[in-house]
């Protein structure tokens, strides 16, 4: 694959991503983008730097519908670090089709989150203490909600997080 135009991406998309400077897929990427594209379960293990974020967060605003307020992609990381930076490199993606990212975390004002989550939001990425906060309070709406990203799997279950992964899940 030579481009990102081989995906055959809205043109917002392939757009921003010129924009960003990335010309080329990696190889992670390359795997990934057509069958997320695909609506596939998909399983990545791959090297920090290696272009994981933009793997999946390429499809997710892809296959965001503008027109949708409610969140229609959850995204769970293990630190509010991480979530401020998927959020930041997937506004960046989306940013000429429009698509709106809402990161909460813990340590952070629950209201504010709460009204961000009240507009228009394509795409929620949180730590799991403060997801289910929102989930339990009833702020955070799923009933849109069709793909679920878990960014450093492996280092949420190391911290002991099964439990709250499986609640975030059922």
């Amino acid at each position: 694959m030579t481009s990102f135009k081989s995906f055959k991406l809205n043109a917002e998309i392939e757009q921003a991503l010129t924009s960003l400077r990335y010309y080329k897929p990696t190889p992670v990427q390359e795997k990934v983008i057509p069958l997320a594209l695909a609506k596939q379960d998909i399983i990545v293990e791959s090297q920090t730097g290696s272009g994981k974020t933009v793997a999946f967060g390429v499809p997710l605003c892809e296959l965001a519908e503008w027109e949708e307020n409610k969140p229609q992609a959850l995204i769970l990381v293990p630190t509010r670090e991480l979530a401020l930076q998927v959020k930041e490199d997937i506004m960046n993606i989306g940013r000429l089709k429009r698509i709106k990212v809402t990161a909460v975390f813990g340590k952070s004002s629950f209201k504010t989150q709460q009204s961000e989550l009240k507009q228009k939001s394509h795409l929620v990425v949180g730590t799991l203490g403060r997801l289910l906060e929102h989930l339990r309070e009833g702020t955070l709406v799923v009933d849109k909600i069709h793909h679920l990203v878990l960014d450093e799997a492996d280092e949420m279950l190391n911290m002991g997080f099964i439990d709250q992964v499986q609640e975030v899940m059922d």
